[in-house]
């Protein structure tokens, strides 16, 4: 059995770079945050002669697995003869975080699986290698777009150069002065957004404006400060974060959309800030964002 560990990744700003035809140049610019719940995968051989997939304990088929069922055809290509590509293994997945609500799972998800199978199948694949795989995996299935190369990076972190980890750049913000809380209300079709002209359009126009002013000044205040900005210029907010957003938020506290989620990160300094706050989670930030078991 081969076991990984990986942390989950929230954006809270991000443009859609997806002008060239090569996945692994694709991605985002924006900003966003590693946090200590994340999603652990490991690999069995199958009882069977069959491929099964498991999230959370219960299987689901191919298709409600695309992203680890296309890191697994990867992988596999790399075997080198026609025998070993007939492999009956068992992929699990353990969530920590709610799935398709922007906590970045299927990026966490692809990356222990890459490392996973890396590993069981002796493959001998770079982390680089791993990394891009895993890039390529959210963005030709519509998942994702920088939450791989935020997830490298750990942290508090701002994007600033699209791409997959060997292209794209991406830097820490050099403070660690506030806290974070989440809390999710339901998911958004992450798909159903990027590929779409008129949100593409609209998502581009407001957060390359943002960021602009973001480099000049990279501090989590600011990152605060343009994400909800950009939530509610760009009209992704719901009616239901606009009304978190109204009523709890003040001078000390900031409150912004999970990117792409029907949900939102809290942004303070003291615990006590947000005590009256009801089913927040206080989120932990991760640095160490990918762990081997054994």
């Amino acid at each position: 059995m081969s076991k990984y560990w990986v942390a989950s990744h929230i954006t809270g700003i991000f443009t859609i770079e997806d002008k060239n035809p090569d996945p692994l140049q694709q991605g985002s610019l924006g900003a966003g945050f590693s946090i200590s719940r994340g999603t652990t995968t490991w690999i069995e051989n199958s009882d069977d002669k069959k491929t099964h997939f498991y999230f959370n304990g219960k299987e689901v088929v191919a298709d409600q697995a695309n992203i680890t069922n296309y890191v697994l055809k990867q992988c596999l290509s790399h075997k080198s003869t026609t025998s070993e590509l007939d492999i009956p293994l068992s992929i699990f997945h353990e969530f920590e975080v709610p799935l398709s609500c922007g906590f970045g799972a299927s990026a966490s998800g692809a990356i222990g699986c890459a490392m996973a199978l890396n590993e069981f199948l002796e493959l001998n694949l770079s982390q680089e290698e791993l990394y891009n795989l895993a890039h390529k995996a959210e963005v030709v299935n519509g998942s994702g777009l920088g939450d791989v190369i935020g997830l490298l990076q750990g942290g508090w972190e701002y994007r600033t150069k699209a791409g997959s980890p060997s292209l794209g750049e991406a830097k820490n913000i050099l403070e660690n002065s506030y806290k974070v809380a989440t809390l999710s209300l339901g998911p958004i079709e992450t798909k159903s957004v990027i590929r779409s002209d008129k949100w593409k359009e609209q998502i581009n126009k407001v957060g390359r404006l943002f960021m602009s002013g973001f480099y000049e000044n990279p501090s989590i205040r600011s990152f605060a400060t343009i994400s909800r900005q950009f939530s509610v210029t760009s009209y992704l907010a719901t009616p239901d974060i606009m009304k978190i957003m109204q009523e709890t938020e003040n001078e000390e506290v900031l409150v912004c959309q999970i990117m792409l989620g029907n949900g939102v990160f809290i942004v303070y300094k003291n615990s006590s800030e947000i005590s009256n706050f009801d089913n927040y989670i206080e989120e932990e930030i991760c640095y160490n964002t990918v762990k081997k078991y054994g």
